[in-house]
């Protein structure tokens, strides 16, 4: 039996024990390289170099969203008697506005980095699309100790941070929906204090937390734990401030970069001790 969801969370866990459903995958949006194989076979009078610049501008883009833009190139192309040009299928497609890609690209140039300062890597790809962009990097979190969670809380916050640095402002891009950053981060702080045993609450287990109705206390401390990591990341990125403009500005060129693209980049990068950062984001001591 095969089941699919767009929503895994919202299954009963009793549905993905063993005996039920056994192997669970995730299914990604496609690379550049898959795009390119996509078009391919869709589009086969198309020129090879055509159809490389049309991988790029669908990519971070579902295959559903890419075949509905073919079929809908090829209804018009029909309509009016002419032949489907690449060229003008490009051309058709509203752009980004003014400063997305960027504002984008920074946010996940800045986890990329602190993933990697952190070491929480490697970074296996970083990619751009229409409605957003998506870091695909190691956990920082093994053995489950305080300081390992610590530093994937900082990862997670440093998307905003970087935007902060850059930019001088942030968007509501790191929040949104419950796989948003904002939303990952405030659930891994209320298990720690919650559940893990590792938090304000010392040994005592209180549950998962109900995020609508959080009591005022536990709100405030929530906002006050990730307003310190997110200075955390700002610290940790203040050094490398121009390898995270010239990154996104690579990034934004090419829309999607895989580890063998972003080693060259990131390999320089010394792995931080965190204990030289406290948690208002300046030196410990």
């Amino acid at each position: 039996m095969i089941g699919a969801t767009n929503h895994r969370d919202a299954l009963d866990p009793a549905i993905l024990r063993p005996g039920r459903f056994d192997l669970h995958h995730s299914l990604v949006r496609p690379t550049q390289a898959q795009v390119l194989h996509m078009l391919r076979r869709a589009l086969p009078e198309a020129a090879e170099p055509d159809l490389v610049m049309l991988a790029r501008v669908f990519s971070g883009e579902t295959p559903a969203m890419i075949d509905a833009a073919i079929r809908a190139a090829k209804a018009q192309a029909r309509r009016s008697g002419q032949p489907l040009r690449i060229p003008t299928l490009i051309a058709a497609r509203p752009p980004a506005p003014e400063g997305y890609d960027r504002r984008i690209a920074i946010h996940e140039c800045g986890h990329a980095i602190v993933a990697t300062l952190l070491r929480a890597g490697p970074v296996r790809q970083m990619q751009l699309s229409r409605d957003g962009g998506s870091t695909s990097r190691g956990s920082a979190i093994h053995e489950g100790t305080p300081l390992e969670f610590e530093h994937e809380l900082t990862i997670i916050l440093a998307g905003r941070a970087a935007e902060r640095l850059a930019l001088g402002s942030i968007t509501a891009g790191a929040g949104g929906s419950a796989e948003s950053d904002l939303a990952q981060a405030s659930a891994l702080q209320l298990q720690l204090d919650r559940e893990f045993g590792l938090g304000v609450n010392g040994n005592g287990w209180l549950g998962p937390a109900n995020m609508q109705r959080l009591l005022p206390d536990d709100a405030d401390r929530l906002r006050v734990k990730l307003d310190q990591f997110e200075r955390r990341a700002r610290a940790l990125l203040a050094p490398h401030r121009d390898l995270l403009e010239t990154l996104a500005a690579h990034l934004v060129e090419h829309r999607e970069l895989q580890e063998a693209d972003l080693r060259p980049w990131l390999s320089g990068l010394q792995p931080v001790d965190l204990a030289e950062t406290d948690l208002n984001g300046g030196p410990s001591g």
